[in-house]
């Protein structure tokens, strides 16, 4: 993959948040999606590939309910371009209800469904974590739909490196290594080769 390490956030802004796809209007932006379970730092993931406090964050769990949607300006080898970051709602949390896991469940597969302008979903995973049913689930179903997708594991300043090793090579395993990321958000580990990829991917479209 090519580093585009000379990529510039211009201006980012949080542009509307949405419980049902037809809210978003057709803004003919592409759109980069961030998904997976509550608590694994997508806002926090979001708000350092923008270096802005602009997602929100919550110590409960679950906090974001809606999807949130932010319109992204950068620049690129002298290029300026827009693109729109989407903040899902968690799933699969333990005190959330059966009846909210599947409305949620449906709000996603509708919204990607519905959505010409998703060019890239960028599925967040806690790297402490061990993969359940449901992450099962949600790779199969992002394989038989055949979207452009990467693995973002998250929160590797919580784990000594030798961990850290130990447990990306479980994670090649299921994941190419291409779209397997190492990220922090405390340190910014992952950042360039992050936006890279996102760049990447809006250039080839």
């Amino acid at each position: 993959m090519k580093l585009a390490n000379n990529i510039k956030i211009i201006a980012c802004q949080h542009i509307k948040s949405i419980v049902k796809p037809d809210e978003r209007s057709d803004m003919s932006l592409p759109e980069i999606s961030f998904i997976g379970r509550s608590n694994v730092g997508k806002s926090s993931l979001i708000n350092r590939l923008l270096m802005k406090r602009i997602a929100r964050t919550g110590s409960t769990p679950g906090v974001t309910k809606v999807i949130n949607l932010y319109k992204v300006q950068y620049q690129y080898d002298n290029t300026k371009n827009s693109v729109v970051f989407s903040d899902f709602p968690g799933f699969g949390y333990a005190r959330v209800s059966k009846k909210t896991y599947d409305e949620w469940k449906g709000l996603v597969e509708t919204y990607f469904d519905s959505n010409r302008y998703i060019k890239l979903i960028a599925w967040v995973f806690d790297i402490r974590r061990e993969m359940d049913h449901l992450d099962a689930m949600l790779h199969n179903w992002l394989k038989d739909k055949d979207y452009e997708h990467i693995f973002v594991l998250t929160k590797i300043d919580k784990m000594s490196k030798n961990d850290i090793t130990i447990r990306k090579r479980g994670f090649l395993s299921i994941f190419n290594e291409e779209r397997l990321f190492l990220f922090s958000s405390k340190d910014g580990t992952g950042r360039e080769e992050i936006l890279s990829y996102i760049v990447n991917t809006m250039a080839s479209c």
